[in-house]
């Protein structure tokens, strides 16, 4: 038998295999991760390995308080409660979806039905450390009506039902830390028809207010009575979203500014983001001691100077800024503190920003000591052209990191890419390169990644040369041409993923990456993902049909692993 470190090793490479696949419920931040099919046979094995592969096959449960399983899920592989306590496993279950039928919850016998079941269940599922509840909707919209007197009778209050429901959900997973709540996803047309259910909702995060030190609210409306409930103190890690009721959102992340750690906000103004860092008084800012990743998406509005900006640094430990919408503040302060801990910055640019960052010197070559990931881009709804700063941009992003290992190049519209070549800082330090949204040719592509002497992995979109509409291939004397010019090439990637490809047709594209791969002596593998899955395959089968050609037979690209990506 062999020792359990190298079956546990085994199970959990098989189990990480599993996170690339859809996930099958996607809302705001609520996902549902699948164990891998590929683990049930390794419980079959033995009592030894069961041992060890049970806990992964359990980890993850879901239950639905009513017999109707949402049509969304009913036939995927997610993991029944009820199985695991059929078979004994509730113990090992860590994370838990509670699917609440709202429809029916309310009704007498439905709620009755979900006491009986966690009172039998209490005390069974300690390991519970995440608890996610998700609300579902069985019957029509047009059900939701005033009920009748005989309907009323079998129906109970709404706030009498769910605090007797959550706290049944307390006893059942009574050591939660991390909790969430989500209204979005494709319910959303229900919801003008359970503004009171959205409400009782928020109640969930302070029915474990005393240990929670992760909360979700996606889509949730918070008031006040439930915002005093969540105590300052225990709160690591804030994920919030939506546009309504956000001076108790505000509030509720104010409190918790000495402890954070994590903070992502989506679907809020610019207005209220720069509030978070008002202190007590006009001249004082709100400190974040701790916060080491703050994550903004979808912002609303757009930054003003006449609004209160924070005067210091207010994350003086921030090391994540990620803002994939229009950067919230007016002044440079927070970047301008960021140059000596920040160790990622993806902002999505406009042409103000990015005069500010040029007068404060935050474009100068290493002017951020710490940065090793960068991903300047630029903001869609931006009323400058992008080809006018995408060219500065890029060579920005190449410049300002004194220790850039992962470099984005994002939407940057750049036209005579070779003009732009030789004016890039090639930084020793880079590993990975990601190119896939800025168009190159394979002999652009074969000199940026030559350039950088210890880069691993490059994605790429790969286009035909301007103004090149033949539908031919490459002939043989093209091809050793093309081989005689970058015969003194040095490259060091290992990995490359063809990310989109943008030729004539797909056979000619699979020529051209074999031709490219072909000067390039340190590739070992190279992943075929474009935007659709025949696309894909048909580029796949242009490389198959290239490889088949004379002129590659007996040379080292057979021996590349050509595939589509993971």
């Amino acid at each position: 038998m062999l020792p359990y470190h190298i079956v546990a090793s085994i199970a959990q490479y098989i189990e990480l295999g599993a996170t690339t696949t859809p996930s099958v419920i996607k809302s705001g931040a609520i996902d549902i991760p699948i164990p891998s099919k590929e683990l049930i046979p390794l419980a079959a094995v033995c009592q030894s390995w069961r041992a060890i592969v049970d806990p992964l096959i359990y980890r993850v449960a879901a239950h639905c308080t009513s017999s109707d399983m949402p049509h969304t899920f009913r036939n995927t592989r997610i993991p029944k409660l009820s199985v695991a306590i059929e078979r004994q496993k509730q113990h090992l279950v860590r994370q838990l979806y509670l699917f609440v039928d709202f429809s029916k919850l309310f009704t007498a016998e439905s709620l009755m039905s979900f006491l009986d079941f966690a009172e039998n269940t209490s005390g069974e599922m300690t390991s519970v450390y995440k608890l996610t509840l998700i609300p579902t909707y069985s019957e029509s919209t047009y059900l939701w009506r005033s009920p009748s007197e005989s309907e009323a009778a079998e129906t109970m209050d709404i706030s009498t039902a769910m605090e007797k429901f959550f706290k049944c959900v307390r006893s059942l997973t009574p050591n939660a830390r991390i909790v969430a709540t989500s209204n979005g996803s494709c319910y959303r047309s229900y919801r003008r028809s359970v503004k009171n259910h959205d409400h009782a909702m928020a109640l969930l995060p302070a029915m474990f207010a005393e240990r929670t030190t992760q909360l979700v609210i996606d889509h949730i409306n918070l008031s006040r009575p439930q915002l005093d409930k969540l105590v300052p103190g225990m709160l690591r890690s804030i994920y919030i979203s939506g546009l309504k009721g956000q001076q108790c959102h505000i509030e509720l992340i104010q409190r918790h500014a000495p402890w954070l750690e994590r903070l992502e906000m989506v679907n809020f103004t610019a207005h209220a983001i720069v509030k978070l860092t008002w202190g007590h008084t006009p001249t004082t800012t709100r400190s974040y001691p701790k916060l080491k990743r703050l994550c903004i998406a979808s912002i609303v509005g757009l930054r003003a100077k006449k609004m209160r900006q924070p005067t210091i640094d207010p994350f003086p430990a921030l090391e994540v800024l990620d803002c994939q919408t229009c950067f919230p503040f007016a002044t440079s302060v927070v970047l301008e503190g960021g140059q000596s801990h920040l160790r990622v910055l993806k902002l999505r640019m406009d042409n103000q920003l990015f005069g500010v960052m040029e007068h404060s010197g935050l474009l100068r070559e290493s002017s951020f000591r710490k940065l090793e990931v960068i991903s300047l881009g630029w903001a869609e709804r931006s009323p400058v052209g992008r080809e006018e700063f995408s060219e500065r941009m890029l060579l920005k992003s190449f410049l300002i990191g004194a220790k850039t290992q992962v470099m984005y190049a994002n939407r940057l519209t750049i036209p005579d890419f070779d003009v732009v070549l030789p004016k890039i800082h090639f930084a020793s330090t880079l590993r990975v390169l990601d190119f896939k949204e800025t168009a190159l040719t394979i002999a652009q592509a074969v000199v940026l990644l030559s350039g950088f002497s210890k880069l691993r992995e490059a994605s790429l979109f790969l286009r035909e040369v301007p103004g090149d509409r033949s539908k031919r291939m490459p002939t043989p004397e093209e091809v050793a041409q093309f081989n005689k010019r970058f015969i003194d090439c040095q490259s060091s990637v290992l990995f490359l993923n063809i990310c989109k490809t943008q030729f004539v047709n797909s056979r000619r594209a699979g020529e051209f990456i074999v031709l490219m791969t072909d000067v390039l002596p340190s590739v070992l593998c190279v992943r075929i993902n474009c935007s659709t899955t025949t696309r894909t395959e048909r580029v796949r089968k242009g490389i198959r049909f290239t490889l088949q050609r004379p002129i590659y037979q007996n040379k080292r690209v057979q021996d590349i692993q050509f595939g589509e990506e993971s």
